[in-house]
């Protein structure tokens, strides 16, 4: 584990359905980087447990057995708590990395960086800082219409599940929600060193996907791997915990341009106007409305 890098993760940030987890499974097919399906034990474990103390370990390994979505990484707690009683943990960001190097340990290849993909982080992004201060921060973007027809097509499904994302199906409130999101992710990104810090777009990953992870890849000194292409041939439970496929079926293909101002034809001149009259400012920012 000496090339395992702990204290500067990747967080990837964006507002739900911008593509935040198909960026996740590219740069997871890097041998040098573990980005496991999201879970929430990090920042709802720290109140707890962020002033640690070696004896907290066997209570904290309870809780986060019981953290939401964790049992999604099928991990052994028996394994686990030999792993972490081998280790001398340094404090609580050096445990909560420990964490996510063990999901890796059975890679075949030395893990250099870990990393996260959670929509909840665009609300807790000075507690990373606090935690990890030198932590890469990737932010995508996607046109908030395209993303509204995702928000559109999930509210048809009806999905049952848990786990399944809440989303609103009106326009007025997918709109301000994603102008609002994307405002509050770069006032924090403002105060980010830039070596620390970029921002991609979803449109830009699907029309040239080696290209624009490179981009990610030069924060790290890492090279692109010709596998970080091919991501959707992985087994279905190495793209995505299963059960979430319901919602992510589309990490199983490559990457579609079509996906891109699909807006155009599935939402109304209405809903299309309505977003543009709330977002404008947004949308001309980031080159979406000319």
């Amino acid at each position: 584990m000496k090339s395992f890098i702990w204290d500067k993760p990747i967080f990837i940030l964006g507002n739900p359905r911008s593509g935040t987890s198909l960026l996740r499974l590219i740069l997871h097919n890097n041998d040098r980087i573990s980005i496991p399906p999201e879970s929430h034990f990090f920042l709802w474990l720290e109140e707890k447990y962020g002033n640690w103390k070696d004896d907290y370990l066997h209570q904290y390994i309870e809780d986060l057995f019981n953290s939401t979505k964790f049992e999604t990484w099928n991990i052994s707690k028996s394994e686990l708590i030999r792993f972490l009683e081998s280790e001398k943990i340094q404090n609580y960001a050096h445990l909560t990395s420990l964490i996510y190097y063990f999901y890796s340990r059975n890679s075949t290849e030395q893990i250099f960086y870990w990393g996260d993909k959670n929509s909840l982080w665009k609300d807790k992004l000075e507690r990373i800082k606090h935690y990890y201060p030198n932590a890469l921060y990737v932010h995508i973007i996607r046109d908030g219409r395209d993303i509204a027809c995702s928000y559109k097509n999930l509210a048809k499904k009806e999905l049952k599940h848990k786990y399944a994302p809440k989303l609103s199906n009106k326009i007025e409130v997918i709109a301000q929600d994603w102008k609002t999101n994307i405002a509050s992710i770069e006032r924090f990104l403002d105060t980010i060193h830039s070596d620390n810090k970029i921002t991609i777009y979803y449109e830009d990953l699907v029309r040239n996907l080696k290209l624009t992870t490179k981009k990610v890849l030069d924060k790290l000194n890492l090279d692109f791997m010709d596998n970080q292409l091919f991501y959707y041939k992985n087994e279905s439970s190495n793209i995505e915990p299963l059960e979430f496929l319901n919602w992510k079926e589309k990490l199983m293909q490559p990457p579609d341009i079509n996906n891109i101002g699909k807006f155009n034809k599935d939402l109304t001149k209405m809903d299309i106007k309505t977003f543009n009259n709330i977002a404008k400012a947004t949308l001309e920012k980031h080159g979406y409305l000319c």
